[in-house]
């Protein structure tokens, strides 16, 4: 009987202790589970957030596990890796879809024509090259552009269009007693108001326009129409612009100063508020430069001074 007891006591004890171990095996399982549930269920909030929303939520599951390191619980490999990939893929997603807006921003059709498709680009050239003359009315002017070469709107102090502005400017510093102006017409019909010089005018419509917008009658004879290839630009000459993408808005555009006398193939220039070919549209920015251009269609009067420093200020 006492060997039947014995026998019973160590069974029970066998029993008790598979029971021990079993119960301690299933506590691992347990937490597995929620540490599985809560990498699982980051995906599902990533759809309504941000990239930068996605990766601190995907940082803050992962990391949770960390606290029950006593345990010596460990997230499986290949849950590590998934959370990597979201976080490589979310920032290489926010890398590449801010690569695409900056190209599709500069390259956005915004109606205008390319930059280098436009009749106003030209061909860059040294402006300042030697043997430079100065037998001119217009001498000091063009001294001023040359002394500004490669200057920014910026740094002259210009905002807006400013190749009317500078000539004005540097007129005005000469002596010139004309008043500010913005615009070629402008400057046009100051220098003929105040009989300082002449325009050789090779389309009707700016001369209607000069009219228009306040040329006096006394000055009219100081306007000559003729034939753009009865003419020749010489070195010191105001030259004005009207490119072909705006002849049926405007019929002035631009102003600058021819740089050499016109000797059949280009025309040099030195002009202001030129543009650069990757930020073509920020007159800030923008310089004194010179350029070869048709002579063409685009060129659509000179203006020729016949006075010089009446008023000297300098």
């Amino acid at each position: 009987m006492r060997k039947i007891r014995i026998i019973a006591a160590a069974l029970a004890a066998i029993i008790t202790c598979g029971c021990s171990e079993n119960s301690e095996s299933s506590s691992p399982s347990s937490i597995y589970t929620v540490i599985q549930s809560s990498s699982q269920s980051s995906p599902a909030s990533s759809s309504t957030s941000s990239d930068e929303s996605t990766s601190a939520s995907s940082i803050s599951s992962s990391s949770e596990p960390s606290e029950s390191s006593d345990n010596d619980i460990q997230l499986p490999a290949s849950s590590s890796s998934s959370t990597e990939n979201q976080l490589s893929s979310s920032s290489s997603s926010s890398s590449s879809s801010s690569t695409e807006n900056q190209l599709s921003s500069s390259s956005e059709n915004d109606g205008k024509i390319p930059y280098e498709e436009r009749s106003s680009t030209g061909v860059v050239w040294n402006a300042l090259g030697t043997n430079l003359t100065y037998d001119f009315k217009s001498a000091a002017i063009i001294k001023g552009l040359e002394e500004r070469y490669g200057k920014t709107g910026k740094e002259l102090g210009y905002v807006g269009e400013w190749c009317a502005e500078i000539v004005s400017d540097l007129l005005i510093k000469n002596g010139y007693r004309i008043s500010k102006q913005y615009n070629p017409c402008d400057v046009t019909i100051q220098l003929l108001n105040k009989g300082y010089a002449h325009f050789y005018c090779f389309r009707e419509e700016n001369y209607d326009s000069l009219v228009k917008y306040g040329l006096k009658k006394s000055a009219q004879s100081r306007v000559t129409i003729l034939d753009r290839e009865d003419f020749t630009p010489q070195r010191g000459d105001f030259v004005c612009f009207l490119w072909n993408e705006e002849n049926t808005i405007y019929n002035w555009s631009h102003i600058g100063m021819v740089a050499e006398d016109y000797d059949g193939t280009v025309l040099r220039t030195i002009e202001g508020n030129l543009g650069v070919t990757e930020f073509p549209d920020d007159p800030k920015i923008r310089t004194v430069d010179g350029r070869e251009r048709e002579y063409n269609e685009t060129v659509i009067g000179i203006i020729r001074l016949e006075k010089i420093n009446l008023h000297n200020r300098m």
